[in-house]
């Protein structure tokens, strides 16, 4: 068995690839390299183009560490393909529901105004609000979703949740609807966090309509993906005052075009794309791999085996 670990990892980390495949001839490569490896490899780790696919003719199985699989799938060879796919649902839950209610907490207390201040030289004051009794809406319940309640729960918000996948809903979970009710939970939300999955389904659910329904005073904070909300609604959003701020780490466009309103707007915290960075993160991602490459060798079911007509695991197949 030939294992391509595609951006490389460090010799450690390599070595415990090894010591989990025996025998396995276990390869680095870069990205750019990695096609001319990948001919003869029946196990892929890391990430993948569409050159990757396009040469690796024998692989079995392809493990991603992306959680978001929407520009994935989409590679030519990806969908029709007949390889195992996994990706890494639920392993930077941690990173992203803490950045996530960073950015929460921030927009809450009015960190936002004071920074701005601070740069200024100015003494001034900031709306502040209390998370404690605040209602907290979240678009997804997978890994990150479920981990941002917890947090949000030990600031006794009130925590709604809609799941197209329905899974058990903890105790510190005041309600867990079906999609069916995103209008409701918008309107009765004091923070909307974005945590599901960009597909075809989800591209631009949060739209113009979306910010009519929520408070005036409300905020929108998304760790997910960009095109998930309608980033032209939001900017009008913004500006007119229908939402009373956003803190983003994804958008339509990535980097963020320096022409972007976004950039301006006092109501908005920007971070760029980075809330699933951690230091235990490529620890976490190999971990995993090694488990799941267990798994592949004693022919047991993979965690996280994406399914290619929705594009992320289904219910009983993902990590939480």
């Amino acid at each position: 068995m030939k294992i391509v670990l595609c951006p490389p990892v460090s010799e450690a980390l390599c070595e415990q690839v090894r010591r989990t495949a025996p025998g396995a001839e276990v390869v680095m490569a870069p990205m750019d390299e990695a096609p001319a490896v990948v001919g003869d490899a029946d196990v892929i780790f890391g990430m993948y183009t569409e050159e990757i696919i396009r040469s690796a003719e024998n692989v079995t199985w392809i493990q991603t560490t992306s959680a978001g699989m929407d520009m994935l799938m989409d590679i030519p060879g990806v969908r029709e393909g007949r390889f195992k796919l996994s990706n890494a649902s639920g392993l930077h839950a941690l990173q992203v529901a803490e950045h996530a209610l960073a950015l929460t907490s921030a927009l809450f207390r009015g960190l936002h105004v004071y920074i701005r201040s601070q740069l200024e030289c100015e003494w001034k004051g900031a709306p502040i609000r209390d998370l404690y009794g605040a209602t907290a809406g979240i678009v997804g319940f997978g890994g990150i979703g479920r981990r941002y309640a917890r947090l949000a729960s030990g600031f006794d918000m009130r925590i709604l949740a809609l799941d197209v996948q329905q899974p058990e809903i903890p105790d510190y979970v005041d309600a867990l609807w079906g999609t069916d009710r995103l209008e409701e939970l918008l309107s009765e939300s004091d923070v909307v966090f974005i945590a599901c999955p960009c597909t075809p389904q989800t591209e631009r659910l949060i739209d113009a309509n979306a910010f009519c329904l929520m408070k005036n005073s409300a905020f929108l904070v998304n760790t997910a993906r960009g095109p998930i909300v309608d980033e032209a609604a939001l900017i009008d959003a913004l500006r007119s005052g229908e939402i009373a701020g956003a803190g983003l780490d994804v958008f339509e466009t990535e980097p963020l075009p320096d022409t972007s309103p976004l950039w301006e707007m006092e109501n908005v915290i920007i971070t760029t794309h980075s809330a699933g960075a951690s230091n235990y993160r490529p620890q976490r991602t190999v971990d995993f791999f090694c488990e799941n490459l267990r798994r592949f060798m004693a022919g047991e079911p993979l965690l996280n085996e994406t399914d290619r007509n929705l594009g992320y695991p289904t219910l009983g197949r993902r990590v939480e």
